[in-house]
């Protein structure tokens, strides 16, 4: 009767843990698919942190294959077993340390942007000096960036030799050499002395790292809930590598440990591939459907007066500029104003409506700031801009002389506008790929900007292709949300 119980315990384990071979592979893949499903939403995510947390599903995966069917070496088993926890918590250590240099750095850009554009409206006769906003004002930016990439670097560095030292001191150490060759899993249990101290310690370490990471990320409010996520994943790691450690102690834990580390891996990649992804709230999908609805009985002729479709940026003064100012005094903020008026029949002519005014590209700018996508919005102001200076370069040449206008720029009443240099340093700051706020253009709209500028052939419309293109984009993802943003502050 002693035997009994032991006998049921196992097979129960053996029962499950076939139940899981099976739903594993078609799990992953389904979370696979979902990710490429939406692959347009990862363009903010660390893409490679994802799929390395994914590798350590897979290694838990195929220590529960060994456990069931063996024939493999035990010393490939315990180092695997150890490979599992740090390749779950370093991922998520890595997003919190970039999302965090990312939060910094676009704050100070948007920062700077609207400061800018504040003295400036304050100041119009500095509305055309040579340049491009946060030209002199992203070094700070530049550097919390510079110092991010470092730390994360270091960071990799160190949880990718730690395991590795770790594994082979366990494996030097170990007494009976012949256990790390048998490849019948009855065999491998219990582990050497050596692996038994190894893996709870790589285990609190990585529960110890994986708890701290909620801190890293503690004031990071995104749009796009980056850091909630985190949060969730790196909490759910914490509290089961303690419930694994636990385990351990109460020596329960070898035959469950395959199984228990593929059900958390399993649990994991839910968080990181699936939750994100869910439909958001029942009022903004009908929202969304709505404006998509409206969106395609747009007429032709209103996308010509979009800006970013031709029509310069209106001036501070401008009639539909103070209407938005006045709406943005009333208790319901404007933006829900015209959608319960049905003033925005799309996003694209929502998005024109609130790009009209100075502060209604503020809002938009420190929106974007918390989504990490602000170089859209920069770089379409920067295109308006542009095509200003370039009217007044072209007015200059038309309505004086030239004698006229040398003696001007010698009094200093008229700046000489360098639209060269200033299309140069539009190209340089979001096209280039080298730059840090790049813009997701195609190559071929990239070319042909290139192709322009070292002709020297630049016209009023050398942007416009990709004005249009992040206009596009700005309004198809970032405004809606924008939409979602404001309602949620105005309940």
């Amino acid at each position: 009767m002693t035997n009994v119980k032991p006998s049921t315990f196992t097979m129960a384990i053996r029962i499950t843990s076939i139940v899981f071979l099976a739903l594993f592979p078609l799990f992953q893949v389904a979370c696979y698919a979902n990710l490429l499903w939406n692959r347009n939403r990862l363009e903010k995510r660390i893409k490679s942190a994802i799929y390395v947390a994914s590798l350590a599903g897979w290694l838990a995966y195929f220590n529960l294959i060994v456990s069931n069917l063996g024939g493999v070496p035990c010393g490939i088993f315990y180092a695997t077993s150890l490979l599992v926890a740090p390749l779950s918590a370093g991922p998520q250590i890595i997003r919190a340390l970039t999302l965090r240099g990312m939060n910094k750095y676009y704050h100070l850009v948007a920062k700077e942007e609207i400061s800018s554009r504040i003295s400036r409206s304050k100041a119009p006769s500095e509305s055309f000096e040579t340049g491009v906003p946060l030209a002199s004002g992203k070094a700070e930016a530049t550097l919390i960036m510079e110092r991010t990439k470092g730390i994360v670097k270091t960071t990799i560095f160190a949880l990718l030799v730690t395991p590795i030292l770790l594994i082979i001191f366990a494996i030097t150490v170990t007494s009976d050499v012949r256990k790390l060759l048998e490849t019948d899993f009855i065999q491998c249990l219990p582990e050497p002395i050596s692996f038994q101290y190894a893996n709870p310690a790589l285990g609190i370490t990585s529960t110890v790292l994986a708890l701290g990471v909620p801190y890293i990320v503690r004031r990071i409010d995104d749009e796009l809930h980056l850091a909630t996520e985190i949060r969730r994943n790196s909490i759910f790691l914490g509290c089961t590598h303690i419930s694994i450690v636990v385990m351990r102690v109460l020596g329960v834990y070898d035959e469950w440990q395959p199984l228990m580390q593929t059900i958390q891996q399993m649990c994991l990649s839910t968080s990181t591939a699936i939750i994100p992804f869910l439909p958001s709230s029942p009022t903004f999908d009908r929202i969304s459907s709505w404006a998509m609805q409206r969106g395609k009985r747009i007429k032709p002729e209103i996308k010509g007066t979009i800006p970013g479709y031709g029509r310069p940026l209106p001036k501070r003064d401008s009639t539909a500029g103070n209407v938005i100012e006045r709406r943005m005094t009333r208790r319901l903020s404007a933006v829900n104003i015209m959608i319960e008026r049905e003033a925005v029949v799309s996003w694209d002519a929502g998005l024109c409506v609130l790009l009209s005014s100075e502060d209604g590209i503020n809002m938009f700018i420190q929106h974007c700031s918390k989504e990490f996508s602000s170089e859209n919005i920069l770089f379409w102001c920067a295109v308006n801009d542009y095509k200003e200076k370039y009217d007044k370069e072209k007015e200059i040449l038309n309505d004086i002389d030239e004698e006229s206008v040398l003696r001007s720029k010698t009094n200093s009443n008229l700046e000489d506008v360098d639209i060269e240099a200033i299309a140069r340093q539009i190209y340089l700051m979001f096209i280039d790929t080298y730059s840090a706020s790049q813009v997701n253009l195609s190559s071929k709209q990239k070319g042909d900007i290139k192709r322009a500028l070292d002709a020297g052939q630049l016209k009023r419309e050398t942007f416009d292709a990709a004005q249009k293109e992040i206009f596009s984009v700005m309004s198809r993802d970032s405004y809606p949300r924008f939409l979602s943003s404001k309602k949620k502050m105005n309940r």
